[in-house]
């Protein structure tokens, strides 16, 4: 049965606090970018994942149809890494998400997709700590995808995610309802420095 929800998982990034490339850096022998798949595919119908032209990516093994898509705007951040992947999603929504998120729950991935629908919302961005967390949100493609890429193509906005939801119906649930289903909010936990990635290693164990 078709949820009608996909998710676009943005490799392409150019991972500079990293030092290599993040979607291929190893957790516990596994990629990264195998850990995000795995973690959102029992949410979704497909997963779209965002590379950067050219960019290896490890293979996956998963139970649900990926496509590769080459990033249409390369070296211009996640706004333009939404813009293609959302564009090339068939479901009515989608959850986006960095490939350095290796323990985001499929329970909050649904949460946020119904809010969608319940809201008739365009983007549902939680806000966690005090801050929006647009790479962990639910985007309805078919008004966001046009919007980020004129967003991208102008440079509006200082090509800030954020800033790009201008004219949008936005909900941002808080951490009360998010903790409902990721008690431990660990779907907001990234890895994006080598410190990040020993600090999750030592969590799981």
């Amino acid at each position: 049965m078709s949820r009608g929800l996909e998710a676009v998982i943005l490799a392409g990034g150019r991972s500079t606090r990293f030092g290599r490339d993040k979607a291929s850096a190893p957790l516990r022998g596994r990629p990264l970018l195998q850990w995000v798949a795995e973690a959102v595919a029992p949410a979704v119908d497909r997963l779209v994942i965002v590379r950067a032209p050219g960019q290896l990516l490890p293979p996956l093994d998963l139970p649900v149809p990926v496509d590769l898509v080459d990033d249409e705007f390369p070296g211009l951040g996640p706004l333009a890494g939404l813009a293609t992947g959302l564009a090339a999603v068939a479901a009515p929504l989608a959850f986006a998400c960095s490939c350095d998120a290796p323990l985001i729950s499929a329970a909050l991935l649904a949460r946020l997709a119904d809010i969608a629908r319940a809201a008739s919302a365009d983007v549902v961005c939680p806000r966690v700590g005090g801050y929006p967390q647009p790479l962990v949100a639910v985007y309805r493609p078919a008004t966001c995808a046009p919007a980020f890429r004129r967003a991208v193509e102008s440079g509006a906005g200082g090509l800030r995610i954020l800033a790009a939801y201008a004219g949008l119906r936005v909900v941002e649930p808080g951490e009360a309802e998010l903790r409902a289903v990721d008690p431990g909010l660990r779907s907001f936990l990234n890895a994006n420095t080598p410190d990040r990635l020993a600090e999750i290693d030592a969590l799981l164990g």
